[in-house]
C-alpha cells in the first residue's frame, strides 16, 4: 500500500465498501468467494490461471456451493465464463469510472471445463 500514501487508502475505502454491499446483496446465501487470481504478465497465456482454478473448482464443486466473484477488468469476464461463472451485475462504482462485473458460478452441476 505504500504507493497509494494516506489519501489513496481513503480514496480505496468506498469502492471496496460498495463491491462488499453488493457482494452480500447479490449472494446473501452460502458460498465460496473467489477473491484473487493473478497471473504476472510475462507468465500470461500458458494456461497458468487455468492450472490455479481448476483444483478450487473441483473442490467446490464436491460442496455442491456456488462460487460468486468481481472484476474490474473486462478482459477476464470472458476467462471467467470459459469456466461457467455467468455475469450476474455489471455496474459503476459510485462516485469513480470503475466498472465491476460480479459473476456467479453454479455449484450444483459438475462442470465439464473443470476436469
Amino acid at each position: 500500500m505504500s504507493g497509494f500514501g494516506r489519501a489513496g487508502g481513503s480514496r480505496l475505502k468506498d469502492p471496496s465498501q460498495y463491491i462488499d454491499a453488493r457482494h452480500k446483496a447479490l449472494a446473501p446465501f452460502r458460498h465460496w468467494n473467489l477473491l484473487f487470481l493473478g497471473v504476472c504478465p510475462d507468465c500470461q497465456g500458458q494456461g497458468y490461471s487455468s492450472l490455479l482454478l481448476r483444483p478450487m473448482l473441483r473442490r467446490i464443486e464436491e460442496e455442491a456451493l456456488p462460487c460468486f466473484l468481481e472484476t474490474m477488468d473486462a478482459s477476464n469476464v470472458p476467462r471467467y465464463q470459459h469456466f461457467g461463472f455467468q455475469v450476474i451485475e455489471k455496474s459503476l462504482v459510485p462516485g469513480t469510472e470503475l466498472t465491476t462485473w460480479a459473476m456467479l458460478r453454479d455449484g450444483t452441476t459438475a462442470d465439464s471445463r473443470t476436469s
